[in-house]
């Protein structure tokens, strides 16, 4: 099923303008009559070719029938089926919609379709050995969306059991790559670990239907595809990090922004943060946007959400010489002007790339940070929203707004003191832009010493 999510023309439009920009197209590509095919059509296939791959496809299709017979499937097959049915879905897509970029794509079908075929065979005698492998996994799940089969790898330590403790879990979310197909993901994630393999951690690798930064459904994505990591494996929901670089590192600056409570530490490298001021540097553009267009930012311009990195560790990564460095610099402006400073570790003399030395510093800091894990029930929360799409921090929930689009502010503080000589507990709460909270707090979660 090919994963198409309709969109209101002017939320399509700013999602066009983050998506495009991390390459530089420029100013033309905002043109309907200039605007490039993305992604661009792929090779001819040869007919010879053509013919086995449909063949092939034709006999992991009716593999994966004999593993649905009508009302007989038991839950085990029901739930790992969609790691079999991965690799018909991509093959099959790569296929139908010309998006073979090189010849050597078209043997890593064969490849894909043989390793589905195994699966296929393994899951008829009640097997899955790719559940207990460690290294380099590719898995999937069923989208909640429309029902498709979404791939993502996995990094799985070679210390992982099934009977053992729960363990950390990275998102590391992936750089933009305009020919990077399902076919094309998965076979990094068959043979690529990525930048970082920390000890003890399962690595997340999301897909996130191509080369959107995660937002809008890829943002979906990634939460369905941590929610199946903890299906199938021991994850600690307080040692879960968001990481990425370039695009990757704009998805990591969305999660961490829009959901710090959800993480013990949030890494992003390089990517952009904002849209205005990155269009301007990066592509050069100079903006003329409409009111909308300017309402519509705040759904996903991170430095109007600076505050909310109070509540998650956050470890920034640039080149020296990166001109991605105006993500983390403009975020540091924004939380200087909350009192807060920015960790930013800068690889000397470098571009668009980690750095050897800046690396290990990076990971000496995740690790320290994991140490600690996240803080589940902090005294302390400032939280700012512009939409009730994202109205969540830890135990405060902001159910209505004064006006959506407009910045809603809440800083609440969980104290305790004297009166009439006796203890009470209290929460000061002082609001902006708010016409309704909920504070929701389990009796004995908060307490002070």
């Amino acid at each position: 099923m090919r994963s198409r999510v309709p969109l209101p023309l002017s939320v399509f439009a700013l999602m066009l303008v983050t998506s495009i920009s991390a390459l530089a197209d420029g100013p033309a590509d905002n043109r309907p009559d200039k605007v490039r095919r993305l992604p661009k059509l792929g090779i001819e296939v040869p007919a010879e070719k053509r013919a086995e791959l449909e063949k092939e496809l034709a006999s992991l299709e009716a593999d994966i029938r004999k593993l649905t017979p009508a009302g007989r499937m038991d839950p085990r097959t029901a739930a790992l089926l969609p790691d079999v049915q991965v690799y018909h879905k991509a093959v099959h897509d790569a296929l139908k919609y010309q998006e073979f970029h090189a010849e050597k794509e078209i043997d890593v079908a064969f490849e894909l379709l043989k390793e589905g075929r195994a699966r296929a065979a393994a899951l008829a005698e009640g097997k899955a050995p790719w559940t207990e492998q460690t290294g380099l996994v590719v898995r999937a799940y069923v989208s909640k969306i429309d029902g498709s089969i979404q791939p993502y790898g996995l990094v799985v330590p070679e210390s992982y059991s099934s009977k053992g403790p729960r363990v950390r879990c990275d998102l590391w979310f992936h750089g933009r790559g305009e020919t990077l197909t399902e076919l094309n993901f998965i076979e990094q994630r068959r043979k690529n670990a990525g930048q970082f393999q920390p000890a003890d951690t399962i690595v997340l690798h999301p897909y996130g239907r191509w080369n959107n930064a995660n937002k809008f459904a890829g943002e979906v994505d990634a939460f369905e595809a941590l929610d199946a990591v903890k299906r199938h494996y021991r994850i600690d929901d307080n040692l879960i990090a968001v990481r990425g670089f370039s695009m990757g590192g704009a998805a990591a600056w969305h999660f961490a922004v829009h959901h710090a409570d959800k993480w013990f530490a949030a890494n992003p490298g390089a990517g952009f943060s904002e849209t205005p001021d990155f269009l301007r540097t990066f592509q050069g553009e100079t903006l003329k946007p409409t009111w909308w267009e300017e309402k519509l930012w705040h759904l996903y311009d991170c430095t109007d959400y600076a505050i909310n990195l109070a509540n998650v560790p956050t470890i920034a990564y640039s080149g020296e010489q990166d001109r991605q460095k105006q993500a983390a610099d403009i975020m540091a402006r924004a939380l200087t002007k909350e009192g807060m400073t920015l960790t930013h570790i800068i690889g000397p003399a470098t571009a668009h790339k980690f750095e050897k030395g800046a690396a290990e510093e990076v990971e000496h800091r995740m690790s320290s940070l994991a140490a600690v894990g996240r803080d589940t029930m902090p005294y302390k929360i400032s939280f700012v929203t512009y939409t009730l799409k994202y109205n969540r921090m830890h135990w405060l929930r902001i159910d209505e707004m004064n006006e959506h689009w407009e910045q809603a502010r809440i800083e609440a503080e969980f104290t305790s003191e004297y009166i009439a000589d006796q203890l009470v507990d209290a929460f000061e709460v002082k609001t902006k832009g708010i016409a309704a909270f909920t504070i929701d707090v389990k009796p004995g979660a908060l307490y002070l010493d």
